[in-house]
C-alpha cells in the first residue's frame, strides 16, 4: 500500500515539475507543494531503510578441467558467501560475510564458526577517525589479500593457509586525503593453539600455550597520483605460544591507469614455530615424528598485470614464485620447497549495471624441492605440475 502510494505520488509530482522546467513563470499551488514534499520525505525514507539493509550473494562457479596425472572434468562453486552490510546511521556502520560452503561448528576460542568471515559494527567518530569490533579481516595488505574472494582463481599458498577472519578491534586514522592507517588488535587463532595443533604435537615440540595470544598490526593503504598509484602495505606479529612469535611483512604497490594495471605483492612469514604448518607437513614424513617445525621462513611474490581492451572485456596474466625454508635445519635448509604459479584469463562483463562477470582462465602450478630431500624416494618430495582450465562466472548479486 506504501509502494503504490508512493508511485501514485511520482506519477502526479512529475508533470508539475516537468511544467515548471518548461515555464519559468510556473508557480505551485500550496497544495501542490505539499504533495510534492511528501514524495521527496517517502523517497528519502526509502533510502535511508536501503542504506541499512544491502544483501549480497557473492559467488564464483564454473567448469573445470584438470590436466594433472591423469584428465578430469567437474562443476565446482568455489565461492559462496553471504554478505549483508549497512549504515544504521550517519556514524554507526555494520558488516556481516557468512560462507555457505563452510563448516559452520563454533570455534574452542573465539566461540564463532570460521564460516563467518565477518560479523562486526563500526563507529565513525570523525571524517579523520573510525572504529571497528567483532569479527573482522586482518589488515595484512598486499592487493591480492585485499580482493573479494570471489575474484581470485586461485591463492597463493601463504594465503591459501593463512587464518585470515579473526575476533577483535581495528582503529582506523585518515591522517591525509587518501590514506588510511590501521592499527589492528585481534585472537591469533579463532581455537585455542592444543585444538588447532593437537596437545601430542605441542609436547613433542616442547610448546606451551601463550596466556595472551594476540595479534597486532600496522597497516598503510594509499592513494597517489590522482589514484594511479596505491599502496597497501602492513607489519604484524603474531603471539603464537610462550617465547613464539610469527613476524608477517606485506609490500603491495599497484600502477593503476585506465589502459593498463599492475599489482606486485611481496609478503614474508617468519615464524618461531610453524604456523601454516606448510613446512610441518613435510618435516613430519621426513622425521617420522608428529612435531611443529620450527624456525621457518616463507617468501611469496605475486605480479598481476591487467589490459582492459574493447568495452566489457579484460585480459590478465599473472605470476607467482614462493619459497619454504628452514635455515637452522641441515637436512631441509634455505628454499628448501620453491612453487611457482603461471595464470591467464579473459573476463567479460556483459551488464555495466550488474556486477557479473564470465571467465575463461588458466591456472598451472609447479613445486620443486631441493636435491638432498629427492633422495628421500619419498613422493612427497618429488616435483610435480597441476593444470586447471576454468570456465565460469562470478556474480555478485544484490537481490535488495
Amino acid at each position: 500500500m506504501r509502494l503504490k502510494n508512493i508511485i501514485t505520488g511520482l506519477v502526479c509530482g512529475l508533470p508539475l515539475m516537468a511544467a515548471a522546467q518548461e515555464n519559468p513563470d510556473f508557480h505551485y499551488t500550496q497544495g501542490e507543494k505539499d504533495s510534492l514534499r511528501s514524495v521527496y520525505e517517502k523517497l528519502e525514507s526509502i533510502q535511508r531503510k536501503t542504506d541499512k539493509f544491502n544483501v549480497y550473494f557473492n559467488m564464483q562457479a564454473g567448469f573445470d578441467v584438470n590436466a594433472n596425472d591423469e584428465t578430469t572434468t567437474e562443476f565446482k562453486a568455489r565461492q559462496l558467501r553471504l554478505e549483508i552490510r549497512g549504515n544504521l546511521t550517519n556514524n554507526v556502520f555494520y558488516r556481516f560475510r557468512h560462507r555457505l560452503n563452510k563448516a559452520t561448528n563454533a570455534q574452542s576460542l573465539d566461540n564463532l564458526a570460521k564460516a563467518t568471515d565477518m560479523m562486526y559494527v563500526g563507529y565513525n567518530a570523525s571524517d579523520k577517525f573510525s572504529m571497528i569490533f567483532g569479527k573482522q579481516c586482518l589488515a595484512w595488505g598486499g592487493f591480492e589479500f585485499d580482493l573479494n574472494p570471489i575474484d581470485i582463481y586461485e591463492y597463493s599458498d601463504m594465503i591459501e593457509y593463512m587464518d585470515n577472519f579473526m575476533l577483535g578491534a581495528n582503529f582506523i586514522f585518515r591522517p591525509a586525503k587518501n590514506h588510511e592507517i590501521n592499527l589492528q588488535v585481534t585472537d591469533t587463532r579463532n581455537n585455542r593453539i592444543a585444538d588447532e595443533y593437537g596437545a601430542e604435537m605441542l609436547i613433542n615440540s616442547g610448546i606451551e600455550p601463550a596466556r595472551s595470544p594476540m595479534t597486532y598490526i600496522v597497516n598503510w593503504n594509499g592513494s597517489m597520483l590522482d589514484d594511479k598509484l596505491q599502496t597497501r602495505w602492513s607489519y604484524g606479529v603474531e603471539h603464537e605460544a610462550k617465547k613464539y612469535n610469527t613476524q608477517k611483512i606485506a609490500i603491495g604497490t599497484k600502477l593503476n591507469l585506465p589502459a593498463f594495471k599492475l599489482a606486485v605483492d611481496y609478503m614474508r612469514s617468519d615464524d618461531d614455530m610453524d604456523r601454516s604448518l606448510i613446512a610441518t607437513g613435510y618435516t613430519t614424513q621426513y622425521y617420522k615424528k608428529n612435531a611443529v617445525a620450527k624456525d621457518v621462513d616463507y617468501n611469496t611474490f605475486i605480479a598481476k598485470a591487467e589490459l582492459p581492451f574493447a568495452d566489457k572485456w579484460n585480459f590478465f596474466v599473472k605470476g607467482m614464485y614462493e619459497t619454504a625454508g628452514l635455515p637452522k635445519d641441515d637436512n631441509f635448509g634455505k628454499d628448501f620447497r620453491k612453487a611457482y604459479g603461471y595464470f591467464a584469463g579473459i573476463e567479460h562483463r556483459p551488464f555495466k549495471e550488474e556486477d557479473l562477470k564470465l571467465f575463461l582462465v588458466y591456472v598451472g602450478r609447479k613445486y620443486t624441492f631441493a636435491d638432498a630431500l629427492k633422495q628421500n624416494n619419498s613422493d612427497i618430495f618429488k616435483d610435480h605440475n597441476t593444470n586447471r582450465v576454468s570456465l565460469g562466472m562470478i556474480y555478485r548479486i544484490k537481490p535488495f
